[in-house]
């Protein structure tokens, strides 16, 4: 298995990263004398204090980094309360005319992160032994590799980077770190009192770099207070009263005075984003021979994560068309035949497929490129090509989903395996690093999370919109989501005409989004490997099938499935029921796995109500009950589900059945003897043959019915899903049944996260939304779905 972390010899990192600029050699460098970092010396007999304020004092006043200066911040963190961390590293390096006076880590200006430990090796996050794993198992040591984590995490959430250096002082000891999207570079430790000239010259090197070389991203430009388009953005940010509300109404005349209109939560979002005390940026994003530069303050959304996809995302200023949109930007998955989500949605939207989000512009970032993977392969010999493409399990959580701006630190602390494990692939391990390249994307629509629906028919009614995106998808464009999850259904207000009269009104509809981990149907030519691992989606919503096969493709069955799982999520979880306990029945229910041979599949309470009882249940085999159309929608879906899985398991019951073997030619009749005369073996062959129970049971208990086959068979495309949720959504029998968040804030989950082994702990982590409230077997008749004036115009 490929490590994140790969060790790479001191010079050689040395001429990688930190090379001489041109006309400079490296006689050139400065005199330094051989005791400089002699205070150090007495190791252990210091305190980390005195290492720190040592080390600090003899980089800034003997000019080790010339331009730079180092600044402690240990004692205070910083005031943004960054993400909730509170995090404290015990230094940094940051330009000589910029250098914080306060002790705090000012996150925003940091060109390298520098932390101190005062015992080596039991501090040391690595290890250099010949037979040693280069990521220390000791739990001290991990505990300080999750550190590092967190601050190079932080780092790369607030500013905009490819790369950051980091400082790792250990006693006398001292390592260079190079973190990326990918993974970890490491220098082996070395002792930096017996040679000075050696960390001298790192120092000095990485002083001579470019703001590019240091891993700053210069397609983001930093906006400071005096800038014209920072004050703009102060200027965009306030109330409007032309601003349209985003609630479902009939409109006025003269209410809608632009066109297109800016919905009072679009503004309201991109206000939230100019919190003074985050950094405000201009960014490019490429736009097919040109760029289009985009403003943008603290991030609407950010995924956690070092080594992974690091998605983050903006309510933006386009300078161009003067609107506010959205803009992703994220490290993707880089491998051949990986079509980028801009390019997918630009098919998506030149095939009419309905409820997706309309494409701005796209595309690569200066040919930004993790290269932590070119460090690892250059050290393995004989390494096979890189698959065409990769994988990945959507980061997600149900009882968990973070709020960037509100969410405590309490409920941010992770367990290191968390950390380490980001992004982990299904049950295989990869062979190499993953690659990535950084990526922007921008759409027009700024939409709103699902768990802000306002009851149970509007609840149905934008999940009906998204499975008909899904159905657009499969039928004009060949194309498979293959991560329908709660965080890609959105909630989209907007101004909608009535078709008899042409009066406006303003209606929620549902948004399929996030495209990135689609695919063709089918591929144009096989490839050598899977275009991607297996469990390509987010855990807790993926179908019972693609949590207990392995490997399996991704099938409209299985898409169907999850929708339907997404729907009883937001139903326990903010609809009145007689569930008694919500959080304990959505974590046994989609949090929960099975582990069993080193695999880790689908958990008992999930594969129980899908493929066996076809029912839900609560505790004790309870029914659970909506007492609304929501009833309905599950007694009609979860039967079929129960009948496709029986008929999928007989399907593999029959392949797996062995051919019997050759028949032997037939022994020579005997002559019937009185049966007191018989032996033993001559009575066993006398007897009748008869097949045992467990054969019987095998060939006929196990047929499916024509009904249950019938059944199955509605799964194949998406008309029955639609015709069900439609004949729900019609019903005058609904009532304001959203209740409010049902899960405790201070709910402690139960199930256990996986071992430090597993493959996939990213989707078993689980945090507490923050977004929430304010989140009969066939119908007699089913009619087709109504006509836009048929279906009130306010949810």
């Amino acid at each position: 298995m490929a490590h994140k972390a790969v060790r790479m010899e001191v010079s050689d990192f040395q001429d990688t990263f930190f090379p001489l600029p041109e006309g400079i050699t490296t006689d050139q460098h400065p005199q330094w004398p051989a005791d400089i970092f002699n205070g150090l010396a007495a190791g252990e007999k210091l305190t980390e204090q005195e290492i720190q304020t040592h080390f600090v004092n003899v980089v800034n006043d003997k000019d080790l980094m010339p331009g730079l200066k180092m600044s402690t911040s240990s004692e205070k963190p910083d005031l943004t309360d960054m993400g909730a961390f509170k995090q404290k590293p015990d230094a940094a390096v940051f330009k000589a005319d910029s250098v914080p006076t306060d002790g705090r880590p000012h996150w925003a200006d940091q060109l390298v992160t520098v932390e101190f430990k005062r015992y080596y090796p039991s501090q040391d996050p690595f290890d250099d032994g010949k037979d040693a794993k280069l990521e220390s198992e000791a739990e001290k040591r991990k505990e300080v590799r999750g550190q590092l984590i967190d601050y190079a995490e932080l780092v790369f959430r607030i500013q905009h980077r490819t790369a950051l250096f980091m400082i790792l002082v250990i006693n006398r000891h001292v390592r260079i770190l190079r973190w990326d999207r990918s993974g970890t570079v490491v220098t082996r430790a070395f002792d930096y009192v017996a040679t000075p000239h050696v960390l001298c010259e790192i120092l000095w090197r990485m002083s001579l770099l470019s703001d590019e070389q240091l891993g700053i991203d210069t397609s983001a430009t930093r906006l400071r207070s005096d800038d014209r388009d920072y004050k703009l953005m102060d200027f965009l940010a306030m109330e409007a009263h032309n601003d349209l509300s985003s609630e479902g109404h009939d409109l006025v005349a003269g209410e809608l005075k632009t066109d297109p209109p800016v919905f009072v939560h679009v503004r309201a979002k991109f206000r939230e984003a100019m919190d003074p005390k985050w950094p405000r940026y201009r960014v490019e994003v490429p736009d097919g021979n040109t760029t289009r530069i985009f403003l943008i303050g603290k991030p609407s959304f950010y995924a956690q994560g070092m080594a992974c996809r690091g998605t983050k995302g903006y309510v933006a200023w386009d300078t161009q068309s003067e609107r506010f949109v959205w803009l992703k930007d994220a490290w993707r998955i880089d491998y051949e035949r990986m079509e980028p989500e801009g390019a997918i949605l630009g098919k998506l939207n030149a095939k009419g497929v309905i409820n997706v989000p309309t494409l701005v512009c796209h595309g690569d970032i200066r040919n930004q490129k993790t290269r932590t993977p070119d460090i690892w392969e250059a050290q393995q010999p004989g390494l096979p090509a890189p698959a065409s493409d990769a994988a990945s399990v959507s980061p997600s959580a149900t009882l968990v989903e973070p709020s960037p701006s509100s969410t405590s630190s309490a409920s941010l602390k992770r367990s290191l395996f968390e950390m380490e494990s980001d992004e982990t692939v299904g049950d295989q391990e990869e062979y190499t690093l993953r690659r990535h390249a950084h990526y922007r994307v921008v759409v027009e629509e700024v939409a709103k999370p699902l768990s802000d629906f306002r009851r149970g028919r509007q609840l149905v009614g934008i999940i009906m919109d998204c499975v008909e995106a899904h159905r657009d998808a499969v039928t004009k464009a060949n194309i498979v989501h293959r991560d329908v999850s709660s965080g890609n259904i959105l909630i989209l207000p907007k101004v909608m005409y009535d078709k008899q009269d042409g009066h406006p009104y303003v209606t929620w509809k549902g948004l399929l989004a996030d495209w990135e981990l689609s695919k063709p149907i089918h591929e144009a030519e096989p490839l050598l490997r899977p275009r991607q691992p297996p469990r390509t989606g987010t855990w807790q919503f993926l179908s019972v099938g693609m949590l207990t096969e392995n490997p399996k493709t991704v099938e409209i069955p299985d898409e169907i499935e999850s929708y339907l799982h997404v729907l009883l999520y937001f139903a326990v979880r903010y609809l009145h029921s007689n569930c008694k306990d919500p959080a304990s029945f959505i974590e046994n229910y989609f949090d929960s796995y099975t582990y069993e041979d080193g695999v880790y599949t689908c958990g008992a309470r999930k594969q129980h109500i899908i493929k066996i009882s076809g029912r839900l249940e609560t505790s004790n085999s309870v029914p659970l009950l909506f007492n609304s159309p929501m009833d309905d929608i599950f007694c009609e879906l979860l039967p079929v589900f129960k009948a496709y899985y029986k008929v999928q398991g007989h399907m593999k019951a029959q392949k797996a059945i062995l051919a019997p073997p050759p028949e032997a030619s037939p022994p020579r009749p005997r002559p019937m003897l009185p049966s007191s005369s018989l032996s033993v073996e001559e009575r066993r062959e006398s007897r009748p043959h008869k097949p045992l129970r467990k054969s019987r049971a095998l060939r006929e208990n196990d047929e499916p019915t024509t009904g249950e086959k019938e059944d199955a068979a509605l799964l194949e495309d998406h008309e029955f899903m639609l015709d069900t949720l439609d004949t729900a959504y019609r019903s005058d029998m609904w009532g304001y049944d959203k209740v409010g968040d049902r899960v405790p804030i201070d709910y402690t989950p139960q199930v256990p996260l996986v071992n430090a082994h597993g493959a996939s702990a990213l989707t078993m982590k689980r945090r507490r939304t923050t977004t929430a409230a304010p989140t009969v077997r066939a119908f007699s008749s089913v009619p087709t779905r109504p006509t836009q004036s048929q279906v009130p115009k306010a949810a």
